[in-house]
């Protein structure tokens, strides 16, 4: 089964995630120099840092082109390191990914040459000629993928109150009132399993998950937002991207967004960088000025192969 962007089994591509996440905190000089470069989308094209491929990690790709750049240190000349790469390179260049690769000096102190030479090849990859030959033998990845793409949206919306905790995007965080509902009332959550079946077009959290069912009574909403996924896979659809809002007046959410967008990913075997969550409030207008509740509001992109 294929998880994110990758082919493997799915505690792989976890455990992938977390030393991806690791090795994006701990770049080298020379990688941040790059990667200063390749995010400012100087060669308009979307690259990802560390991003796990097919049971690898390399350094950046650009999925729409099936390009990876490496940056290798003094270590990759080293004889048992050198093959290994090779190993991992052909098994690459064999699922269609075409390869740069630098030295760590190349790029400090060759940079303008060395992104001379990206240019130079995205522009050979993007040759409608080159795209016509590969796109035959290899069919797009990712959020580029040609095929079935589906737009929904979603709505929810809770009553705080005194004695509950507040779940939001699958965090518990601290605060003197809870959300009100017949589950955890995770109204983040609710609002993107309504936007990823009505993208599917299976109705909503409500029919499935009925507010009227022992067996959803107190459950955790990550829960119902695993089903869901498991949901519109019976119909062969997977998660391109999610953009969501929270709407509350207290507390502050922005602190907690990143922590929220890991456990989403995590549950639904996702990239973090295809979740976008974001905060605001009604400047202390409605029911949601007045503290009396939260809504959340999401749209997400799901596609078929």
């Amino acid at each position: 089964m294929k998880y994110g962007y990758t082919t493997t089994d799915g505690t792989t591509y976890q455990l992938l995630l977390e030393k991806a996440k690791k090795m994006r905190n701990n770049p080298t000089e020379a990688e941040s120099l790059l990667w200063q470069y390749l995010r400012g989308n100087g060669l308009k094209e979307h690259f990802r840092q560390q991003h796990p491929i097919c049971g690898y990690i390399p350094d950046f790709v650009c999925l729409r082109l099936r390009l990876i750049i490496e940056i290798d240190g003094g270590y990759h000349s080293e004889g048992e390191q050198q093959e290994q790469d090779k190993i991992r390179q052909d098994y690459l260049e064999k699922e269609g990914f075409s390869f740069l690769r630098f030295t760590n000096e190349e790029v400090l102190y060759d940079t303008d040459e060395t992104i001379g030479i990206i240019k130079d090849t995205i522009e050979e990859l993007k040759t409608e000629a080159f795209q016509n030959t590969r796109q035959a033998a290899y069919p797009p990845l990712g959020r580029d993928r040609v095929g079935s793409v589906r737009v929904g949206f979603g709505f929810d919306v809770h009553k705080l109150v005194e004695g509950r905790d507040l779940w939001l995007g699958g965090i518990k965080i601290p605060h003197s009132l809870g959300l009100l509902g017949h589950s955890d009332a995770d109204v983040l959550i609710h609002a993107i399993c309504d936007a990823l079946l009505g993208a599917a077009n299976m109705r909503d959290i409500g029919y499935h998950f009925p507010d009227t069912s022992a067996d959803t009574l107190d459950i955790d909403s990550k829960i119902l937002l695993k089903k869901t996924i498991d949901l519109i896979a019976t119909k062969g659809y997977r998660l391109g991207n999610i953009d969501a809002t929270v709407c509350a007046e207290r507390p502050k959410i922005n602190p907690h967004v990143e922590k929220m967008k890991e456990c989403l990913a995590t549950v639904m075997n996702a990239d973090v960088d295809d979740i976008s969550i974001k905060a605001t409030t009604t400047e202390k207008l409605g029911f949601t000025g007045r503290e009396e509740g939260m809504s959340a509001y999401a749209t997400v992109l799901i596609y078929k192969d």
